[in-house]
């Protein structure tokens, strides 16, 4: 921390701000999108197809509202709202875990990198810089989004749920040993192209918004810059999310799993590349007012701590 040039009010420095701004955005992301992201989850875990219009939306919420019942009536509650809002907030810890940490060392190694790195071409510039960020971020954290994926995916009433984090963490290293904690990694290092587009189109974006001697964007155009860099990264890269969540999930059969065998899976028994899609509905219901969420709340805080 530093301070001003009269010596009286301390400043933050310009690592600080960007930690700062990565944890709050983070927090509030997850928190208000919790629900959505135990949706999305589950309807990629989801194998069962059906020709029925949202089968597998109706199926998953049947299953969270089933399991608050069966907690509402173990526990003789007076209200079975709190049950209900439990099941769509489990697995909230390791989620708000794992977005902190990583909305803070994502928006700070791209910092850090846009220091180190500089290159003539905007557009190469922008995506290696992410495209750095998001790899060492997926390394890092990838053991929090396995806990997180197996926490989600469960109702907190299944005879192989978790109770806790540390219960996850405990059962995976006696069951599955250490390198479990990196499965679904390849996917994850495919979804960091999906951030690396993601940036590259919200900075041209931003750069097109900042004329003149304004440079300072509306909320407005913060949302469309946004919304619009999301869905055109996410369109192309969605299947990595399906086969991620898939080989994070746990292996009942005991059978090898890998890349491969699921993506067969899934195109044989669930409907070929519509298997591949499960739950992008609920994703950009998620996604888009998440990322609005959060780069909003990251530049807010930003600009007001600089």
């Amino acid at each position: 921390m530093n301070y001003d040039q009269a010596g009286k009010s301390p400043s933050l420095s310009k690592r600080q701000i960007e930690v700062l701004s990565g944890l709050s955005a983070g927090f509030s992301t997850t928190i208000l999108t919790h629900p959505l992201d135990v949706i999305k989850i589950r309807l990629q875990l989801l194998s069962e197809t059906s020709k029925t219009r949202f089968f597998a939306l109706r199926n998953v919420i049947a299953r969270v509202h089933e399991s608050a019942a069966v907690e509402y009536k173990k526990s003789n509650g007076r209200f079975r709202l709190p049950y209900v809002v439990r099941q769509y907030y489990r697995g909230l810890t390791p989620n708000l875990v794992g977005n902190i940490s990583a909305w803070s060392l994502y928006f700070t190694l791209y910092a850090e990198f846009k220091g180190m790195i500089k290159t003539s071409n905007a557009t190469v510039n922008y995506f290696a810089l992410s495209s750095l960020a998001g790899i060492s971020t997926s390394l890092l954290t990838n053991p929090i989004w396995v806990l997180k994926t197996r926490i989600l995916g469960t109702s907190r009433t299944e005879t192989n749920a978790y109770k806790s984090i540390w219960d996850g963490i405990k059962q995976i290293y006696a069951k599955e040993g250490i390198l479990s904690f990196w499965k679904g990694t390849i996917p994850s290092l495919f979804l960091v192209f999906q951030g690396s587009l993601q940036f590259t189109f919200y900075d041209h974006l931003k750069n097109w918004f900042q004329t003149g001697d304004e440079r300072k964007l509306s909320t407005q155009q913060y949302i469309y810059s946004l919304a619009l860099s999301k869905i055109l990264s996410m369109s192309v890269m969605y299947p990595s999310q399906v086969v991620k969540s898939r080989l994070q999930n746990y292996n009942l059969t005991g059978e090898p799993r890998n890349i491969q065998s699921v993506c067969k899976n899934i195109w044989k028994n669930e409907g070929q590349w519509r298997g591949f899609y499960k739950g992008i509905s609920a994703n950009i219901f998620r996604v888009l007012p998440a990322t609005c969420i959060t780069f909003v709340v990251y530049e807010s805080v930003k600009n007001n701590l600089a």
